[in-house]
């Protein structure tokens, strides 16, 4: 089992990265290996949390072993995120800023994760008078719901730093654990497909495929197809093993979403008498693009 002593300040010196990450007792993530301490001020800071790191073989100092923080900070060493990788797609963050009556819910794109260290995701526009920044929100509490492959992973972090260049992000606390449960029943990947669809045979309306999985699409267009229910075909062309296959489905609306003066977005399953070969060419579409990833 690991052991954690608490960090002298001897070791925190201004100016040098850390050599390490740095914790609070509950298992948290106080900066990660790497960071910077600029000034007095912020040495100061962080010193007052009473921050611990892991122990090395040098580590003589039986005293100073936190026994007692052994469990909380295995709990951390533990990656609750250890499959979410550049899979991620419709990650959400959930937040309250001081003023707020409702919380907001915001759409971001995922960046990257530095392994029980921090997340990165791109910094949605804040909407605020008094050229308020996200750099005035640090520690600001935030919950993340995040789709990739077949699950939904939803967890509670906090705003570690804001960065403006190359464009604007933020990095969040690592979290010490998340709930993950099954949210389809296929695995899907993004996509910018054209499709062409076929509405009881009379007229034809172009479309565009905006994710593909084995078992249906999501269909993006500035034309109704139809309610729930209604059935249709699907042509489109996929580029598989280099070679393009022209591919026609049947398939049916499950959902509709959006604003007749908008761009309408529909929820479509393909239909179980499909050919199975037909069938077979989207499935190695979807697990050629997810292996590229």
């Amino acid at each position: 089992m690991a052991k954690f002593i608490y960090l002298s300040e001897q070791e925190l010196k201004v100016g040098a990265p850390l050599p390490w990450p740095i914790y609070l007792r509950s298992g948290e993530l106080l900066a990660p290996e790497g960071f910077i301490v600029d000034n007095l001020a912020v040495r100061h800071r962080l010193l007052e949390k009473r921050p611990v790191r892991a122990a090395l073989p040098g580590d003589r100092s039986i005293a100073a072993t936190l026994v007692d923080g052994e469990d909380a900070m295995g709990r951390q060493l533990r990656d609750p995120l250890i499959h979410l990788k550049h899979n991620a797609e419709g990650l959400t963050l959930t937040y309250k800023l001081p003023g707020d009556f409702e919380a907001r819910n915001e759409q971001v794109e995922f960046l990257g994760r530095i392994p029980l260290q921090a997340l990165i995701v791109s910094a949605p526009t804040l909407r605020l008078g008094g050229g308020q920044v996200w750099n005035d929100f640090e520690g600001l509490p935030i919950a993340v719901q995040v789709i990739f492959g077949r699950n939904l992973c939803v967890f509670k972090t906090s705003l570690m730093r804001y960065a403006s260049l190359p464009s604007p992000h933020m990095f969040l606390r690592y979290p010490t654990e998340a709930a993950t449960k099954p949210f389809r029943q296929a695995l899907r990947v993004d996509t910018r497909i054209p499709v062409v669809l076929s509405i009881d045979d009379d007229h034809s309306i172009p479309a565009v495929i905006m994710n593909l999985s084995g078992s249906g699409c999501a269909i993006a267009t500035n034309f109704v197809l139809g309610q729930a229910g209604t059935r249709m075909k699907a042509s489109f062309r996929l580029k598989i093993a280099q070679q393009n296959h022209l591919l026609t489905v049947g398939c049916t609306i499950r959902s509709v979403k959006g604003k007749l003066s908008q761009q309408m977005r529909y929820g479509i399953e393909f239909d179980d008498g499909n050919d199975g070969a037909t069938m077979l060419a989207i499935k190695s579409f979807v697990y050629e693009h997810l292996a590229e990833r």
